[in-house]
């Protein structure tokens, strides 16, 4: 099972980036693949590749909030 989700995570992040239009765009579909495949493999992958996995979350997340205020200033100005 563990590689089937490591397989589903590569497959997304290949597809996100052939088709998202922005790298705004791209870095949420990852996000969303990632949280994916963290709460689908729980229980099958090893601690070492989940606290991977949720360290590049918790970064990407910042990088969402950075996102949404980058638009939210956008839309205020």
């Amino acid at each position: 099972m563990r590689d089937y989700l490591i397989i589903f995570l590569g497959l997304w992040i290949v597809l996100s980036a052939v088709l998202s239009p922005s790298t705004e765009v791209f870095l949420t579909v990852v996000l969303i693949g990632l949280l994916i495949t963290l709460e689908i493999g729980e229980f099958y992958l090893s601690e070492e590749t989940k606290d991977g996995l949720k360290y590049s979350s918790y970064f990407l997340l910042l990088v969402f909030a950075v996102i949404v205020a980058m638009k939210v200033y956008e839309i205020l100005k």
